[in-house]
């Protein structure tokens, strides 16, 4: 059986491959140019998994689901990164800030299991234009051990210093947390589940 995560890029057919008929009509103008979409973080029943359609704008998604038969290839955002997929976008993408972080975030996490999500992995993925000036970089880490409050402070005061926010999404299972919350929480921190978010004082168990 295919196994897929929440984040991983799914690539499909054709529109026809969505469920239902009521998608937005930038959804339709959209999507042919990339017929990829990104699993969301809910539970796969009777084969049907839970994806999402990115559109060029912060407010373009919509939640649908597709057929686990209808993936033709799937492309994890550790995949972007295994590849170095950043070196074939052209020279102007390669300009805006999220992209042009990459190289030297790659030199800091280089011993680190990690991937590009958001909408630069999206970018990254489909070569679809999604990521802008303003754009955070999007991550995700599946750590070996956990972090000190400390050591999370200083992770991420090495990412954050090439002009663009980076948001480093820590993955444990199907869970996931930020672990900018966890670097600055004082009690309890919010944990994503595939069900609903809960709270909890300690993400690492």
């Amino acid at each position: 059986m295919v196994v897929v995560k929440p984040h991983d890029l799914l690539q499909i057919a054709s529109l026809k491959e969505l469920f239902g008929n009521d998608l937005p009509v930038w959804a339709t103008a959209v999507f042919p140019q990339s017929l990829t979409v990104v699993v969301r973080r809910s539970p796969i029943l009777n084969n049907q998994i839970p994806v999402g359609i990115r559109g060029q704008k912060r407010e373009q998604r919509f939640a649908t689901y597709i057929n686990r038969t209808a993936i033709q290839k799937i492309i994890t955002p550790y995949d972007l990164v295994k590849n170095k997929v950043w070196n074939d976008l052209s020279e102007d993408r390669k300009e805006l800030p999220a992209i042009m972080a990459l190289p030297e975030v790659a030199k800091i996490l280089q011993t680190y299991h990690w991937g590009v999500s958001g909408s630069v992995g999206f970018e990254l993925a489909t070569k679809v234009k999604t990521a802008k000036l303003s754009s955070d970089l999007d991550l995700v880490w599946q750590p070996d051990t956990s972090l000190s409050k400390n050591e999370a402070k200083f992770l991420l005061k090495k990412l954050n210093q090439f002009g663009v926010h980076v948001d480093l999404q820590v993955i444990r299972g199907n869970n996931g947390f930020s672990l900018e919350e966890y670097a600055n929480s004082k009690s309890t921190i919010m944990v994503k589940t595939l069900r609903d978010p809960i709270l909890v004082n300690d993400p690492w168990l």
